[in-house]
């Protein structure tokens, strides 16, 4: 690269202090120079936990390194969002309090979005579990440069995946702050309805941690909250889908209802039965027996539960 721009790398930060110096480590360690790190502290001023961050990060705070505490509990997207106000990088990137970054993340990213002339970049990723050790397989990314390889391919998508033009970000309005999760999804669907340049990169470049606990987002929702998380996913994805060619839709509607199913089901809610007979129906259809068993078995059990 000839210029080397900042790169500002996002993390928020709420009950997990104990991963701090992993994390900062893998951070102060990156090979590429030119960055600033902006924690942001979700807590909550003053909580128990805020203090506690606080004495934690305190050992952190020179240089590079700007600590950020919100007010109150915001939730994820709006503390990525305000990490992003406070950051001055030509280029911003996320990471989330319990991942770790290999040591060429960001010099990596950034050479394929400057050589590329992204506006986006979505890398792949190792998983590994609270004791270090890599676990599943990789997370290797597909290409993402079409309508058809956001909605049909197999890429996994979460904020610390991104990295991301700063100006372009705030452009198109940063993270949706009504989504409790699909918000890192939802932000690159958003970019695509912008006309965004998007890449991917199928070398691992961070590691996912994968553990019992909770992640920043991750908890417990109602039925009615998973319908309204729903609606506002479509709602981001309705332009991309007029799109598409009317099988496509229908194929696009079926992955969708799927999914609820799925969601459903990992948040203890009742499936009703209308959903799992439309799935179970167009899967049995179009040859696709395995996502007619699981929803049929998912069903079954949710009604047990019940």
């Amino acid at each position: 690269m000839q210029a080397e721009p900042l790169v500002s790398i996002v993390i928020p930060l709420y009950g997990r202090p104990q991963f701090l110096e992993e994390l900062m480590g893998s951070v102060l360690s990156q090979r590429y120079p030119h960055i600033e790190i902006i924690l942001v502290d979700d807590n909550g001023a003053g909580t128990e936990m805020q203090l506690e961050t606080r004495d934690l990060v305190n050992e952190f705070c020179m240089g590079n390194v700007c600590y950020v505490v919100n007010e109150s509990n915001v939730g994820v997207s709006a503390t990525r969002n305000n990490g992003v106000k406070f950051s001055k990088g030509a280029y911003v990137t996320f990471l989330d309090d319990d991942d770790v970054y290999y040591i060429n993340k960001v010099s990596f990213q950034l050479e394929e979005m400057v050589q590329r002339g992204l506006d986006i970049s979505v890398c792949s990723f190792d998983r590994f579990d609270s004791d270090g050790f890599l676990v599943n397989r990789s997370a290797i990314q597909p290409k993402l440069e079409s309508i058809q390889d956001f909605f049909f391919g197999e890429s996994s998508i979460h904020a610390p995946t991104i990295m991301i033009k700063r100006d372009f970000f705030l452009a198109i309005g940063g993270f949706n702050e009504s989504l409790a999760y699909r918000e890192d999804r939802m932000l690159i669907a958003r970019a695509m309805s912008y006309g965004a340049i998007i890449g991917s990169i199928q070398k691992p470049l961070f590691k996912y941690r994968v553990h019992s606990g909770y992640r920043l987002s991750k908890k417990r929702f109602s039925r009615e909250e998973v319908n309204s998380i729903d609606e506002i996913a479509i709602e981001e994805e309705k332009k991309l889908r007029d799109m598409l060619a009317p099988e496509d839709r229908k194929e696009l509607d079926f992955i969708r209802a799927y999914k609820k199913i799925n969601a459903y089901y990992k948040n203890g809610c009742d499936i009703p039965f209308g959903l799992a007979t439309h799935v179970v129906s167009y899967s049995v259809r179009n040859g696709k027996a395995k996502s007619a068993v699981r929803s049929v078995l998912r069903y079954m059990k949710s009604k047990l539960k019940s």
